[in-house]
């Protein structure tokens, strides 16, 4: 005869593997539990975590999702969905998951670190800094999401902000060594940037300033010069697109499902909580793409303020 005590006891001995490490038995004994009794929460969730760490993805998929069906108010169930998809390198499945924790609880930050870690996996490198500076402003002490947050700094190119937050990262865990090594190789890159790479150099098209009746004494360029140019351009025209694709994302992925949710609330919905949670979602998808709006604009901004740079330093130089 099957009993609350024998449950318990099978339950007990499960987790107690678990903690020994010993993660192939515990999922045989989680099973056992669920033999007894398939509705068991902590048996789905303890078998879930179990199998994540034996790098069972499927297995532990299957069983966050039974969790969030058996107990729908358990969030951090999906969030821990959200990760297994993340490892699995599935990262769309982990946006949706993601954002579907996020419905539920706006200020998770471990559900916006994961959703971090998706939009990277997806080269949506906009996406995942606002992604993982929401996690920060939650959990200032998640050393983690300084450290991933610099490593897609370094991604777009952007040294500076990449050994600012290797550092703070660093001051939360000194003995953090993937920052350790992160901002030393950060730091080595933008020696070498400091050394090569020049924000003026661009070869300027004497027929196209000339006007008419006017002089003009624009110097040319030497061939190291159109080479560090070329570079410096390369590397801002970089940085714009990666933006410009992020708007494109986050208008699709996540401004207008929420304009969609919020229009859908607001002709039905009768609950006024409903009703004020889509509205907040939705303003959260309008601050994150006008972010993402003006970044876009900043980096097309760098570009016009490197061409007017250019060329008053060639007027200059020719003047002297």
């Amino acid at each position: 005869m099957t009993t609350p005590a024998t449950v318990d006891g099978l339950l007990d001995k499960a987790k107690q593997s678990s903690r020994e490490r010993d993660f192939d038995t515990a999922i045989q004994r989680y099973q056992e539990v669920l033999a007894l009794d398939e509705h068991n929460v902590a048996a789905h969730e303890g078998l879930a975590a179990a199998a994540f760490m034996a790098k069972n993805y499927d297995l532990a998929i299957q069983h966050f999702q039974r969790v969030s069906m058996v107990d729908p108010r358990r969030s951090q169930a999906i969030v821990n969905l959200g990760a297994v998809y993340n490892r699995k390198g599935d990262f769309n499945s982990a946006v949706q998951a993601l954002r579907r924790a996020l419905a539920k609880d706006r200020k998770s930050a471990e559900a916006y670190y994961n959703l971090g870690i998706a939009h990277r996996g997806l080269n949506q490198l906009s996406m995942a800094v606002s992604a993982y500076k929401e996690a920060i402003r939650l959990n200032p002490e998640m050393a983690e999401a300084y450290q991933n947050l610099a490593n897609v700094f370094v991604e777009m190119g952007n040294t500076h902000q990449a050994i600012l937050h290797y550092q703070r990262a660093l001051d939360i865990r000194p003995d953090f060594e993937k920052a350790v090594r992160g901002l030393e190789r950060a730091r080595n890159t933008k020696k070498e940037l400091d050394k090569t790479v020049s924000p003026f150099g661009r070869l300027v098209d004497i027929n196209k300033v000339k006007k008419a009746g006017e002089s003009t004494n624009v110097r040319e360029l030497s061939e190291t010069e159109r080479y560090e140019d070329r570079l410096a351009v390369h590397a801002l025209a970089k940085d714009a697109l990666y933006v410009a694709r992020d708007v494109h994302e986050n208008l699709e992925s996540a401004l207008e499902p929420h304009l969609q949710e919020f229009t859908r609330a607001f002709n039905q919905s009768k609950d006024a909580r409903g009703f004020w949670d889509e509205f907040q979602a939705m303003s959260k998808s309008f601050q994150e793409f006008e972010e993402l709006v003006d970044s876009l604009g900043t980096q097309t901004g760098k570009l016009r303020k490197h061409n007017e740079e250019i060329l008053a330093l060639l007027k200059s130089e020719s003047q002297e």
